[in-house]
């Protein structure tokens, strides 16, 4: 028998946490699509042009968005349909693509839209300016740039996705969302759907560049339903009769459909259309039931079979009814309108309409009870022989045949592991009894791998617990343990992995401890490669959070080794993008920049091309580092991409550190209110899945936000709810996230603004220098910081400047400038303090600023314009006018200045002329970025220099020496 060419092998994918790591070998995997999910479905209904519904869209030229959204049978498709070709005919450029659950797959997607858009570029009008040599560029090639290309072109193009319902994985709709946003003038992207996309369209609705349309407006107006049915389907009805038939279906195109194929051989169609009556509900199973009861026997019999698949061709429908006569049942199928839509130009492949085949199932169901098993069945054994193992085991298990599904698991469940697609694995497993998997270790080990990665990790860990349990148990009653069959149990380097990463998700990585303390459960050689590169990148993981960084990488350089022959989950883009975590840790972040553009190319976010799933969790790490260094903005635009992703797969320190930041990029921009919706997300997400120290951060970081403002009643309240110190059993274990923030450095700053400054210096430089034995130079350069602070608000003001000269000089190399600017005004008016006096300090003035430091730090010309630059960067955000520092030298002043010691500063003469005009110290010290603290102190050496006693006088004596206006 020949063997069909399938039109789509439908596989529900979705990304998880080892899925971003794929290696390249992946992008082969990737199924490739029939010609069909490029071109509008064929159309053998009589079509009524929606002229009001076509000229509203056509007239929409400035909206970027269009969406058409309706239930199933009101024309989206139809009408779709109608505009591509209308568009076509007026010369301009549009992509076409049939979306299925497949395109949950990144990879798919965006293979599947270049595919589309290729197409596109090769009719008139766009080839020319598209330059595309397909011979000398591999397809990977051309779908990385495409869509890049054709957006900087500026030139118009339409992309209309239909099905978009079939869409629901988060990091597919951010890409796409992110897709809409970049398009340029004329550049439209058109969307058919069921459902509404859970896209945000509040900007594109407040900027009028969204077009929506409903069922409201896909119904059929009267005077349609009349074209319809008495010039396209030839009915001689009446008006009064096509009116009460427009009433009753209230336009629904699906509905006047059916009922003019009840009416076709009616004998009596006016006695029909007198008597018909009914919702929108059900309509389709009342008249599908009039028409199906027409046709004769054999051909009911035939069309109730078939209706178990949802897409057949005559192989697949001999094969399931039994018959060989299937071509010409299709044909009679064709010719009476049987709601039958061709899939391809060939007409080989074909489908029921989706509401006429949930009435057949029903059907079939109500008149042969049981039948429907059998036919699954043997549709599973016909997709085994095309190959297509997804088909058959859906099959299999609508058959409710267990032993079958293991069979073909068996077979296929590792593979497709692999290849990521999870939440298939998950359907399939979550089918069968848990008995049944019993004495099957090898698909218990993918069943719980799939649990951990959809988010399950407990009931991973309780399945591998519970197998444990048994494996203990059957020890135990048998007098010889070599007897027992390894063959039903999970081996002891199967259920380690297992548990590392169930542990991994749950947050409580330090339970691994005992796994990994002796390196010998890595150096068995019998492992495959799969097993070997999840024990390395668990034992990889661990030895990050307690500063063991030359152990972990010696691990991740063994990964690429395992993977060197294997289609494996994990392989040099984990590797990669691990050792670049390692570089964030010791501070090294040119490097893990080098690393991660090695990973994901140069520029990650200039669209679409970008977005494959192996980039996800590398461009999280790009974004961390982009936001240290100041671009926000790229590190905003990785963030609104891969959040959805770090949502739905990430580990915690992922989770915490990408809201966290994404939170804090909204605050600088002056979204308040969004950044503190993010850290609610955040919360929640928290609270639903159990992990504490997610909920935690999230507080944490909202006190931050409250001390920022001065609000220490809220801050307070936030962190009476966090535990201060985490009970570890390893005293080195700190997690990946709190390089980003900590409990400890939460409770200090809190301290320092509640006048106990003196209390959090010790406890403070002890973390400092604890931070510094670890190795963790990021997190001890943000403590530095803070360490800052509390001695400026302790009056120890030039431990203070020598403190933040050593901090500057430590972030200058890397370029961390959020770590200052992040702590907010009273520090920003640290360094302009330090900035004032840089030209007046020497090396030999500067004091040590910590016990068994290291030399003063350098005052060179590239750290004073590094201060300046993050000084600047504060301002501008803030919208303040800068301030030219450091102070200009007397000779290039007009203000007359004292001599000698009592000679008044330019920061002193800003505190006299703030007072004068009536602030208080609170006022000044938030004018000038300093703290309370040293307007204060200023005020002291006022008095002294003017000899005075209060601010009355200091202000009157100031004014008399014209050292203010």
């Amino acid at each position: 028998m020949k063997k069909a060419t399938p039109v789509d092998d439908t596989v529900p994918q979705q990304i998880d946490v080892t899925a971003s790591a794929k290696n390249s070998v992946k992008k082969s995997t990737l199924r490739r699509s029939p010609p069909s999910k490029y071109s509008p479905p064929l159309n053998t209904l009589h079509l009524v042009t929606r002229q009001q519904v076509i000229a509203r869209m056509l007239d929409a030229d400035g909206a970027k968005l269009m969406m058409i959204t309706a239930p199933a049978g009101f024309g989206k498709t139809t009408l779709l349909r109608s505009l591509h070709d209308l568009l076509i005919a007026d010369g301009k450029a549009v992509a076409w693509l049939t979306l299925d659950s497949g395109e949950n797959d990144l990879d798919q997607l965006i293979q599947n839209l270049a595919q589309a858009l290729q197409k596109m570029c090769a009719g008139d009008g766009f080839s020319d300016a598209i330059q595309i040599d397909t011979a000398a560029h591999p397809h990977d090639q051309l779908r990385s740039g495409l869509m890049d290309t054709i957006i900087a072109t500026a030139l118009p193009f339409v992309l209309i996705l239909d099905e978009f319902e079939n869409l629901h994985s988060p990091a597919v709709l951010s890409l796409i969302q992110q897709a809409i946003e970049t398009l340029g003038v004329g550049q439209q992207i058109i969307i058919g759907s069921r459902e509404k996309p859970l896209l945000n369209l509040a900007r594109l609705r407040a900027r009028q560049q969204l077009l929506e349309c409903d069922a409201t407006h896909l119904r059929f107006s009267l005077q349609e339903t009349t074209e319809f049915l008495r010039d396209k389907r030839q009915l001689a009805l009446t008006d009064q009769e096509y009116r009460k038939l427009h009433e009753v279906t209230d336009g629904w195109a699906a509905a006047l459909w059916l009922s003019s194929l009840a009416l076709e051989n009616n004998p009596d169609p006016r006695q029909f259309v007198k008597t018909f009556s009914g919702l929108n509900s059900t309509i389709a199973s009342y008249l599908a039931e009039d028409v199906l009861s027409r046709k004769p026997q054999y051909l009911q019999e035939f069309i109730l079979q078939t209706s178990i698949l949802h897409q057949f061709c005559v192989e697949s429908c001999n094969a399931v009814t039994g018959r060989q006569d299937s071509q010409q049942l299709l044909d009679e199928c064709e010719r009476s309108n049987m709601f039958i839509t061709p899939l391809d130009d060939q007409r080989h492949w074909f489908s029921y309409h989706p509401l006429f085949a949930t009435f057949l199932r029903a059907q079939l169901e109500q008149r042969y009870p049981g039948l429907s098993q059998s036919l699954h069945r043997r549709a599973a054994n016909w997709y085994l022989e095309q190959d297509r193992p997804i088909r058959a085991i859906d099959h299999a298990v609508a058959a409710g045949d267990d032993v079958l599904v293991l069979a073909l698991l068996e077979k296929k469940a590792e593979s497709l592991l692999l290849q990521g697609r999870v939440r298939l694995l998950a359907r399939w497993f979550d089918s069968l009894k848990r008995t049944s998997l019993e004495s099957k270790p090898k698909l218990i080990f993918v069943y719980a791998w799939v649990l951990i990665h959809t988010n399950r990790s407990a009931e991973a860990l309780a399945l591998v617990e519970a197998i444990d349990n048994k494996n203990k148990g059957s020890i135990h009653d048998s007098a010889d343990a070599s007897v027992l069959d390894p063959d039903v149990f999970l081996s002891y380097p199967a259920s380690m992995a297992l548990r590392t990463f169930s542990l991994v998700m749950l947050d409580r990585i330090e339970e691994t401890a005992p796994i990994w303390e002796g390196a010998h459960l890595l150096e068995n050689a019998e492992y495959g490669p799969f097993l070997h590169t999840m024990l390395l990148i668990g034992c990889a993981y661990y030895y990050a959070t307690i500063g063991r960084y030359q152990e972990a990488r010696q691990a991740l350089d063994r990964v690429p080794r395992q993977c060197a022959n294997t289609r494996s989950l994990f392989g040099d883009a984990v590797a990669g993008y691990m050792n670049s975590m390692l570089d964030m840790l010791q501070g090294k972040f040119r490097s893990a920049a080098a690393r991660l553009h090695m990973l994901i190319g140069e520029q990650p976010t200039q669209g679409i091309a970008r977005h494959a799933a192996d980039s996800g969790f590398s461009s999280i790490y790009l974004a961390e580092i982009y936001y240290e260094t100041g671009a926000l903005d790229k590190a905003k635009r990785l963030l609104k991409m891969y959040l959805p992703l770090v949502k739905e797969a990430g580990v915690p320190d992922h989770v915490i550190s990408s809201h966290v930041i994404y939170a804090r990029i909204l605050r600088a921009e002056g979204n308040s209110n969004d950044a503190l919706q993010a850290l609610f997300d955040m919360e929640h997400l928290g609270l639903q899945r159990g992990l504490s120290r997610i909920v935690n951060m999230a507080r944490i970081e909202r006190a931050r936000g409250a001390l920022l403002d001065g609000d220490l009643v809220a801050a307070k309240e936030l962190l009476a709810l966090i535990p201060t110190a985490i009970p570890s059993d390893h005293r080195d274990f700190q997690p990946i996230a709190n390089d980003i923030d900590s409990p400890t450095l939460a409770l200090m700053r809190l301290k320092i603004q509640c006048n106990q400054a003196a209390v959090a210096l010790p406890l403070l430089k002890e973390h400092l220098q604890d931070a510094y034995r670890r190795g963790r130079m990021r997190y001890a350069l943000r403590t530095k910081v803070v360490y800052a602070l509390a001695l400026t608000h302790a009056g120890q003001r030039n431990l203070a400047l020598r403190t933040i000269a050593e901090a500057l000089q430590e972030a200058l190399s890397e370029t961390f400038t959020r770590i200052f600017l992040d702590e907010g005004p009273e520090l920003i008016g640290l360094i302009e303090e330090f900035l004032d006096d840089s030209q007046r300090l020497s090396k030999n003035a500067l004091p040590q600023a910590l016990d068994g430091g290291s030399g003063s730090p350098h005052i060179s010309a590239e750290l004073i314009l590094f201060a300046r630059k993050i000084c600047d960067a504060y301002k501008e955000t803030h919208k303040i006018v800068p301030k030219h520092f450091p102070s200009p030298p007397p000779e290039q002043t007009s203000r007359p200045r004292n001599a000698g010691n009592n000679e008044v500063t330019d920061r002193e003469r800003d505190v006299l002329q703030l007072l004068a005009q009536g602030y208080g110290n609170q006022i000044i010290a938030e004018k000038l970025f300093v703290s309370v603290t040293t307007v204060r102190a200023h005020l002291r050496n006022i008095n002294l220099k003017l000899e005075v006693h209060n601010r009355t006088e200091a202000i009157a004596i100031a004014r008399k020496r014209a050292i203010i206006r």
